[in-house]
């Protein structure tokens, strides 16, 4: 009962809400399958009725008209089995439309959460289930059902045949099992390989100029090529395997049905059948084990397929299970709450935060400093809603920082990371964050950092491509540009990792005056730092030490009593000696 219960309360994917969706125009495929297995019957049944018709009455007639209707039949199967295959390509297509905006998010939300190597698998997946549906092997689905139909007729024509068939078509399921049993953990195993060989091939092409510049280029090519080469040697395999499989498949399918016309004939000399009954069980036998055989050989697509629905839904039931659904307010302009926040990543019993409570007003700056692996940056990023705290929570205006995403309103927090990303093409976009709002917006957040004359000069202004990743941009540049997107539309909380690691004293100033602004603008800044200088900026610091605040307060308190350095000795030197 608890058990029913629990899966009654699982949230539902986008995923099976498609798939539920699309439940009737499966059905439909199923009907065009039905008739299309039905018109196969019409060669069987054209060969018993030349044997009892035409040839007893020597009518051309007759035979004119049987070929006529056969012909018929066989279009109009022919026709139906285009139509199904056509109608799943279109249920891919539908499915792709429709659960790609839900898949990509998300994989964000994953990759924020967990693995970004395993988002990224499960954003291919909905792609390889669209080959699939695309793929004949789908339409071999819904003929599969029909073997056991065939079969049944098979008996019907004489119990030795059908025990034949029957016979042929279990020794055909044994290898289709056995065909999973010796491919699935090299299928494995290539995935797992090519999916790390990926990552790493997209790694090294990130810090391709570090690779040059140090000559790793042979050593990281060697790692990317091992693990291509391990998915090459699984692949193949696999492949093996199953064309060893499929070869004594169709072996059996050979001798099977050499073995059922011997039977049918001694059945015409024995029981003075109709001779027809050779071409007629020779022609049901075939279409009895063709789903099965087929399945065999489709067995690679049918896993691949299997796999990535599990491995997909398994994704978007994660994020949809700790997802808030309910709807969240915008939050009001009454301060930064950080409620005894604690951090572990997953896997470590050692926490990286322990209990930090922090309380901050609508214009506050506060400098969080510390030494390196505090989890300065850490609690930066649960501020930012980018990481989940695992006790305690941040609060907004009230509201749970990381569920302010349900909301819609995705402007209340701008975050500068350490390793400045910029994504989107013109510099009006990766300042708006690409949200294709009013440009004036974009103008207004460069203004606020001093960015606005610098990008004026430009000869293409707000326009102008910085490439992929800003990677036409010097460091301070981009993090010049990174400061503008983070203030973009006016936050309520900015978060601010290291801003000044990469400016000389002009960009300091302007770094300075940019926070002095945000700060009249009453914005939250918090500065995440290891340099003094930025201090004389914040009205309040807080040091963080093994992952607790050590102290929080006032800038001129906390100075004075944790990081003020002691007054030199008096120096002897120059005076006289007594």
């Amino acid at each position: 009962m608890s058990t029913s219960l629990a899966q009654a309360q699982r949230p539902q994917t986008p995923l099976v809400i498609a798939l539920r969706a699309s439940a009737g125009a499966f059905g439909l495929v199923f009907i065009y399958s039905c008739g299309y297995n039905l018109f196969l019957l019409a060669p069987s049944i054209y060969l018993l009725q030349i044997y009892d018709r035409v040839l007893s009455s020597r009518s051309a007639d007759t035979l004119l008209m049987l070929t006529l209707i056969i012909a018929v039949a066989v279009v109009v199967g022919s026709t139906l089995d285009i139509v199904r295959r056509a109608a799943l390509s279109r249920i891919g297509s539908w499915m792709d439309h429709r659960l790609r905006p839900d898949v990509l998010s998300a994989s964000f939300e994953y990759a924020s959460r967990a693995d970004t190597s395993v988002a990224a698998d499960c954003y291919r997946d909905l792609a390889t289930l669209r080959q699939f549906l695309d793929s004949p092997a789908s339409s071999l689905l819904f003929d599969v059902p029909w073997a056991p139909v065939f079969l049944l007729l098979l008996f019907l024509v004489h119990p030795l045949l059908g025990a034949i068939g029957l016979v042929s078509a279990v020794a055909l399921l044994s290898l289709a099992l056995l065909t999973e049993l010796a491919t699935q953990q090299p299928i494995a195993q290539a995935n797992l390989a090519l999916s790390r060989s990926y990552v790493r091939l997209s790694t090294a092409l990130r810090y391709i100029q570090v690779i040059r510049a140090m000559g790793m280029q042979d050593g990281a090519a060697q790692i990317i090529y091992r693990d291509a080469e391990v998915a090459r040697r699984a692949q193949d395999t696999a492949m093996h395997r199953t064309e060893i499989i499929l070869g004594f498949s169709k072996s059996i399918r050979t001798l099977t049905q050499i073995l059922a016309m011997g039977a049918a004939a001694w059945l015409v000399l024995d029981d003075n059948s109709s001779p027809g009954i050779i071409f007629v069980a020779s022609l049901l036998l075939g279409r009895g084990l063709a789903p099965v055989e087929g399945a065999i050989g489709a067995w690679r697509s049918f896993a691949f397929a299997r796999n990535s629905f599990n491995r997909l839904n398994k994704m978007l039931l994660v994020v949809a299970s700790q997802d808030d659904a309910r709807t969240i307010p915008t939050p009001e302009p009454s301060g930064l709450v950080v409620d005894n926040v604690g951090y572990a990543p997953p896997f470590v019993d050692r926490p990286i935060l322990k209990g930090v409570t922090l309380r901050l007003v609508p214009g506050d700056c506060v400098a969080l400093i510390g030494p390196s692996g505090s989890g300065k940056s850490t609690l930066g990023r649960i501020m930012a809603g980018v990481l989940h705290p695992t006790s305690g929570g941040t609060f907004l205006g009230g509201v749970d920082i990381s569920a302010l995403r349900l909301c819609g309103d995705t402007h209340h927090v701008g975050y500068l990371p350490q390793d400045i990303e910029l994504f989107g093409g013109a510099i009006k976009d990766v300042i708006g964050r690409l949200d294709g709002a009013d440009p004036t917006k974009a103008i207004e957040a460069a203004k606020l950092v001093g960015l606005h004359e610098t990008i004026m000069r430009l000869p293409q202004g707000y326009e102008t491509d910085i490439g992929e990743g800003g990677s036409l941009l010097l460091r301070a540049q981009r993090q010049q540009l990174g400061l503008a997107r983070a203030a973009y539309g006016n936050p309520a909380l900015v978060i601010l990792d290291d801003p000044n690691s990469s400016l000389d004293y002009e960009g300091e100033r302007i770094l300075f005056n940019a926070i002095e602004r945000m700060r009249s603008r009453r914005m939250i800044v918090v500065i995440i730092t290891h340099r003094m200088g930025v201090l004389p900026v914040t009205n309040k610091i807080a040091i963080i030490r093994n992952g607790m605040v050590n102290a929080f307060g006032e800038s001129e308190y906390i100075y004075d009593t944790y990081l003020r350095p002691p007054s030199p000795a008096p120096s002897l030197e120059g005076r006289a000696v007594p």
